[in-house]
């Protein structure tokens, strides 16, 4: 089945960047803190190469302005870029929110009447 599996391809596209912006939002977050936060949404990051899918959402993120950096040199070891939601990206998540709503009752439509067979 094309599209089947445990990564991002499970997933319509835009989704991955309203969960990484919901995941910074509860908390601002470096990449592997949200890379194990995903698997809450059922998206495992396995190797560097989806690794490097992740990096790339969250520049995304940043160039459109929904999120910023700062770097974390508090800890021991090398320093930490950690992601912080802004205002623009508190709206995105919000207009994100009513998009899954709508999606939400679409499936339930759908498992309602794929109940009956």
């Amino acid at each position: 089945m094309p599209g089947y599996g445990r990564g991002q391809g499970r997933f319509r596209r835009g989704w991955i960047e309203s969960f990484v912006l919901l995941i910074i939002a509860e908390k601002p977050s470096h990449g592997y803190e949200i890379a194990n936060k995903l698997s809450d949404f059922g998206v495992i990051l396995n190797g560097i190469g989806q690794m490097g899918n992740l990096y790339r959402t969250l520049s995304k993120l940043e160039d459109m302005g929904l999120v910023v950096t700062e770097w974390d040199t508090a800890d021991t070891g090398p320093s930490k870029k950690v992601y912080k939601i802004t205002q623009d990206g508190l709206s995105f998540l919000k207009n994100s929110k009513k998009e899954f709503e709508e999606f939400k009752n679409i499936i339930d439509i759908f498992i309602d009447r794929a109940s009956k067979f």
